[in-house]
């Protein structure tokens, strides 16, 4: 029995062994590469050191200069540098704009006239003896979400550049290159020290024509001054290709630095026939299967690729199929100017900022469109950009979450996207025209269109004429965001507000900052005027999450700047039981230079209370809770009135003789869900939108708001 016994645990110990050993995780063994490649070098900066202020840093020395430093590896053979700027790609050759190899003792070196205004990235590799495979992996390509496995530094800015070249008659092929070589007398004293100039003239010997990035691949022109160009003013430059966008610099190469040499530069894009318009196809890509399941087309391949194509012209209207689902898969450049439409008027196409969630799935893709650009390289200069029209869109983010509706998707972020929004590194850019008509948007809910960045912005045109926005906003529990067009202007040449034009409009429940804000208070220069007109526009619960959603904040807008706020229709309404309170808040100026006008009047809201006065929609005297329009401070009432064309009393938003109540001027005007207490339900900010139509009464039609075609036309 115990020889038995003995054998059966022999036995039953040999299984166990068997089975564990069958469980075991096979052996990870590395390769002779990956065991012995070299350790990585970082550079010496506040990511790798934790120190801030450390003056032995790698940093910006002498404006242009890149001083770098980094950690030795022992036994490396040496060291492997390479540069871009920010806009540039380590993956395109043409992009790399210094690739060099140091030995093993040098630890540091100075990477000398760079750029000015550009942040370039550097990445290092340590060299092993052993040969490439055992190279270490390169530090430097970090993205923005390894931020700390990148090197990027900002040249300064360089100051004091005289406006010597300029460029006209720019035809399809040849364009007229002017220089002004005369210097003030005396000599302003902000000139840069880099500029030579001898017996009250400047000294340049040279015209440098470059092709731009977007078409770099074509030649250069370089144009040696003689002294009768020199007194005649200006070059001629032809063969050139239309379409294409050039870098125009004078040069004095009596300077060491070649960026110290250039005066300032223009860039400048031919000019072209403008063809048929293009019909984009609807095509869903059978790979995709968030396209497949919407049937979406992708569009914003063939968008950014028009930037870089000099056969289309400036100007190409690009066509959608009417009815039919695009997508975007990337952000968008706008830099070269286009129309995007439905090829239907009044039958819509269907575009997504994006489609599914990320990666990591806690978010879903969103992207925008980026007006202007990043500079690449050689590419000092502003930029011009023609019309960006939108036309018969309906704009859409499907998966869009935001504060109130983020419990119907468990596990994902808000969302902090736009329609348009701009890179804070953008050159210096002017847009004729910005326009979206009769267009729907709805998803956005950081905000609509937002400039940033130190450099100046200009646009020309921006109108928006027959949209609705809604179910946009409410970024957090004060729905904010950034305003509808959001002005920071840091240069007091930026303008954005040079002609805005907001008409015929609805604004259902949006929750955005303000409609259109510019707080800074800059020494405006003489071209800066701002001319704003809001016009025949329904706002509808919108602005009015919290307070502070002024309608108009440009607290120090430029002199003679004028503001024409006409016959706009405001709704504030609830449903019983609906604890939601309205902060609707009309203007918000600090400062009125000589010339700023006014011309508000005929502005009109529904009732104070609902039709059976169960409801409070608003207890003031306005509908507006802070700085209405009348305000004598801060609005357009200042002075008693003597800044508006109608005087004071027509600053102030009424009911009419017989208040009507927005249920009773509308067949739905409540949102669909309700705040009770604090609680917010999912629905707070959807309404429905064929609920807004007027009803068919006499009460309707007799009111003032009706017979004096008050407030967006389309729900008459």
């Amino acid at each position: 029995m115990k020889i038995k016994i003995l054998i059966q645990s022999i036995f039953l110990a040999g299984l166990l062994v068997f089975v564990l050993d069958s469980c075991k995780k096979p052996d990870l063994q590395l390769t002779d590469e990956e065991e012995n490649r070299s350790f990585m070098a970082v550079f010496r900066i506040q990511a790798n050191t934790g120190k801030s202020g450390d003056p032995l840093a790698s940093q910006v020395v002498n404006s242009n200069d890149i001083y770098l430093t980094w950690n030795g590896i022992e036994g490396a053979s040496g060291y492997h540098i390479k540069m871009k700027t920010q806009a540039g790609s380590w993956d395109i050759p043409g992009d790399i704009l210094w690739d060099t190899i140091v030995g093993p003792e040098v630890l540091k070196i100075t990477k000398k006239d760079l750029q000015y205004s550009t942040m370039h990235n550097f990445m290092i590799q340590t060299l092993s003896p052993l040969g490439e495979a055992y190279n270490s992996r390169w530090y430097g390509l970090g993205d923005g979400a390894h931020p700390d496995d990148r090197a990027e530094f900002t040249t300064l800015e360089r100051t004091g550049i005289p406006d010597v070249v300029s460029v006209a008659g720019v035809t399809e092929n040849s364009m007229r290159v002017y220089f002004d070589l005369k210097v003030y007398n005396p000599a302003p004293p902000a000139l840069n020290p880099s500029f030579q100039h001898e017996n009250g003239q400047f000294l340049m010997d040279e015209i440098l024509v470059q092709p731009a990035s977007v078409n770099r691949d074509l030649p250069s022109q370089t144009i040696k001054l003689s002294q009768a160009d020199l007194t005649n003013g200006y070059v001629d430059v032809t063969g050139l290709v239309s379409n294409a966008l050039y870098v125009v610099n004078g040069l004095n190469n009596k300077v060491v630095r070649y960026w110290d040499r250039l005066y300032n530069t223009s860039m400048v894009r031919m000019r072209g026939q403008v063809g048929e318009p293009i019909l984009i196809p609807h095509k869903v890509d059978v790979a995709n299967t968030w396209a497949q399941q919407n049937n979406a087309s992708r569009l914003d391949t063939i968008l950014n690729n028009y930037l870089f194509d000099n056969t289309l012209a400036e100007g190409t209207i690009f066509m959608l199929e009417a009815g039919k689902k695009y997508y975007l898969g990337n952000n968008v450049v706008l830099a070269k100017g286009l129309v995007l439409k439905s090829n239907t008027p009044g039958t819509k196409a269907t575009l997504y900022m994006g489609l599914g969630y990320n990666e990591l799935n806690n978010g879903s893709l969103a992207f925008n469109f980026q007006l202007g650009r990043n500079a690449q390289a050689g590419e000092i200069g502003s930029i011009t950009v023609g019309d960006v029209i939108f036309d018969d869109l309906s704009v859409e983010l499907p998966l869009a979450v935001n504060f109130f509706n983020q419990s119907l998707y468990p596990g994902k972020s808000i969302n902090g996207n736009y329609f348009i929004n701009q890179s804070s590194a953008s050159m210096p850019f002017t847009c004729s025209k910005l326009e979206a008509r009769n267009c729907n948007f709805q998803g956005m809910v950081r905000s609509w269109f937002r400039t940033q960045g130190s450099n100046r912005q200009v646009i020309e045109n921006i109108i928006v004429d027959n949209c609705i926005f809604h179910d946009a906003g409410m970024y957090d529990v004060n729905g904010r965001g950034y305003p509808l067009i959001t002005g920071a202007a840091v240069s007091e040449k930026t303008n954005i507000f040079n002609n805005v034009v907001i008409k015929n409009n609805s604004f259902v429940g949006v929750s955005y900052d303000q409609l259109i804000r510019e707080t800074a208070n800059l020494a405006w220069a003489p071209s800066v005027v701002w001319n704003v007109t809001i016009e025949n526009n329904t706002f509808l619960n919108a602005f009015s999450v919290s307070n502070g959603r002024f309608l108009i904040q440009h607290q120090h807008p430029p002199a003679n700047s004028k503001y024409i706020v006409r016959k706009n229709l405001f709704i504030s309404v609830k449903a019983a039981g609906d604890d939601r309170a309205f902060f609707q808040s009309g203007m918000d100026f600090r400062t009125y230079r000589p010339g700023v006008s006014f011309d508000v009047a005929d502005n009109y809201s529904t009732s104070a209370k609902s039709a059976n006065n169960a409801v409070t929609y608003f207890s003031s005297a306005e509908i507006f809770v802070n700085q209405p329009f009348s305000h004598n401070g801060r609005g357009a009432g200042a002075n008693a009135g003597a800044l508006n064309k109608g005087g004071l009393e027509a600053t102030k938003v009424i009911t009419g003789p017989t208040p009507i109540a927005p249920e009773n001027l509308m067949v739905d005007p409540y949102p669909k869900g309700k705040k009770v207490v604090a609680n917010w339900a999912p629905d707070s900010h959807i309404y429905n939108l064929d609920g807004l139509r007027y009803k068919n009464t006499p009460e309707v039609f007799n009111h003032p708001i009706y017979t004096k075609g008050i407030g967006d036309p389309r729900w008459r």
